[in-house]
């Protein structure tokens, strides 16, 4: 039998990876001419660059950059640098179909060691944490409802914000400047580090414009063999075409990327400026509300039925993270400590766990602090700031963890450091939701279903709460002519008196039970 049912096709978000690896980074290097010889190593660290994500042959490939900065004493007892880049490719594999894939990758810095050969020799070892996903999107066909009058469809409403695509961008900002008043000309950068300190959104003319300043600042030597800090200010601009309408929801994040700060001649032919460059990169996903009529369940009142399911899942957003706050913290320092020359700050990892009502976000702020002690000798120490957050969620919630710290300023008082960082919890609280429905029913027409009670008005007690759905599949009705003949209910069963078809009041609460009249056809 041929049925006249309605179908829609609805999109279905699929988890075919969630991996975290650990990708191993070694480098062999020597120091360019231009970099004085080695004679204690302070510090080595690692910054991470995603580079590109594809999808080939049911493996993801991630490549990256790493940028390998090592901060050392020279021969002529002074700070110096060596910067090193070193390319990364890692394949991880997918458990499933990519069908319109909306890729995640994300990268921290692991552990990193550097030991010097000699004093023009460098062996690096160090790794990379990656952690990716990739979702695929596809559609399915479901059932939506149906014509015919002897088919009974239980229907379900799944309404909430799923997600529906990404997007990335890249823009490379250059700037230059010049030292303010007095100040001595330069001889080296020793460090250059950036952030997004500002950043807005907007809907315009079907485009997303994403605006904002990264706040880059440079730790340099001048020739008066003092330390100076310059900072830049650099505005940037994106437009983002978006299809999905100025309702749609955004998770975006912005970073600032691959900072660099080189001294440059002024006019009077002094290194007085300098030459910025960074690259700030914009991900986003796209979330779009929806409702969707699903039916979870059916029969026919006349044939043998049978249903064919499928559980459809779909990606909710509970909340879109994004929190600013200004942590203050005291640090010691270690006894004889001199003058802190510099101070560098860096998110080293950020993890969410459920607790109570919420999500406690919990995150790591690595610092390392130059000084230069009393004996004239420079040292560099290592801190951890540990951090905590409590974001609002709720059960099986899951949190695209992202934490940044868009400055970090201090002040030395004796042996003790005061801290003032502006720290930025975001991203997106999401929940996946499953739903059993049904793509099919078909009816046997070589079995119709008996019913041996004659046409007429009956009276079924129904015991307080009964489904009302389940009722009128026992008895090969539907709810739509046991809601006629007795008024408006709800899904379960009414208590107290109840209406026949004729509007004659049945009193029969003293009985202690609830009737539900219908009239059998």
């Amino acid at each position: 039998m041929e049925l006249e049912l309605r179908r829609q096709t609805v999109p279905s978000f699929e988890t075919i990876l969630e991996e975290t690896v650990e990708q191993p980074v070694e480098c062999d290097a020597l120091l360019p001419d231009y970099c004085p010889d080695i004679r204690r190593i302070l510090k080595c660290t690692l910054t991470p660059v995603p580079v590109g994500k594809t999808i080939t042959a049911g493996r993801l490939e991630v490549e990256g950059l790493a940028t390998l900065n090592i901060l050392y004493i020279s021969a002529g007892g002074e700070p110096a640098r060596g910067e090193y880049k070193v390319p990364f490719t890692r394949m991880l594999e997918l458990h499933g179909e990519a069908e319109d894939p909306i890729i995640t990758v994300g990268m921290l810095p692991g552990p990193v060691s550097c030991r010097a050969v000699n004093q023009r020799r460098l062996e690096i070892r160090g790794s990379v944490v990656i952690a990716a996903s990739v979702i695929s999107c596809h559609g399915q066909q479901i059932l939506a409802g149906s014509e015919e009058k002897t088919i009974q469809l239980r229907m379900a409403q799944q309404k909430g914000i799923r997600l529906s695509g990404a997007f990335d961008r890249e823009q490379r900002l250059a700037k230059t400047t010049t030292l303010e008043g007095s100040a001595a000309p330069l001889t080296r950068v020793l460090r250059c580090d950036a952030a997004v300190s500002r950043r807005e959104e907007k809907w315009l003319d079907g485009r997303l414009l994403i605006t904002g300043e990264v706040l880059a600042a440079a730790h340099c030597a001048d020739q008066n063999g003092g330390w100076q800090t310059a900072e830049c200010t650099l505005p940037f601009e994106l437009t983002i075409d978006c299809p999905e309408g100025a309702d749609a929801e955004f998770d975006i994040r912005c970073r600032a990327l691959a900072p660099t700060a080189e001294p440059m001649q002024d006019a009077d032919g002094e290194y007085r400026a300098l030459e910025w460059g960074v690259t700030i990169s914009v991900e986003g996903k796209i979330y779009r509300a929806y409702a969707l009529d699903c039916c979870t369940d059916g029969y026919s009142t006349r044939y043998q039925s049978a249903c064919k399911g499928r559980t459809l899942q779909t990606v909710e957003l509970v909340n879109l993270c994004r929190e600013s706050e200004t942590r203050r913290e005291t640090l010691p320092l270690p006894e004889a400590t001199g003058e802190v020359v510099a101070l560098w700050a860096r998110v080293e990892g950020c993890t969410a766990a459920p607790e109570g009502d919420g999500l406690l976000a919990e995150g790591r702020l690595g610092l390392t602090l130059l000084t230069k002690m009393g004996d004239g000798e420079y040292y560099s120490f290592d801190r951890t700031m540990e951090l905590q957050r409590q974001l609002l969620g709720g059960e099986d919630c899951r949190w695209e963890a992202g934490l940044e710290c868009r400055g970090c300023r201090w002040e030395q008082t004796g042996n003790e450091l005061s801290l003032t960082c502006e720290l930025v919890w975001q991203g997106a609280i999401c929940r996946t939701r499953r739903l059993a429905v049904l793509e099919d029913i078909t009816v046997d027409e070589a079995a119709p279903k008996e019913n041996r009670m004659p046409r007429g008005l009956y009276i079924y007690m129904a015991e307080e709460g009964e489904s009302l759905w389940e009722v009128a599949r026992r008895y090969n009705t539907s709810e739509a002519r046991i809601r006629e003949d007795n008024g408006e209910m709800g899904e379960s069963c009414p208590a107290g008196p109840l209406l026949d078809r004729k509007s004659t009041r049945l009193n029969s609460s003293h009985l202690g039970i609830s009737y539900a009249v219908f009239c059998l056809k």
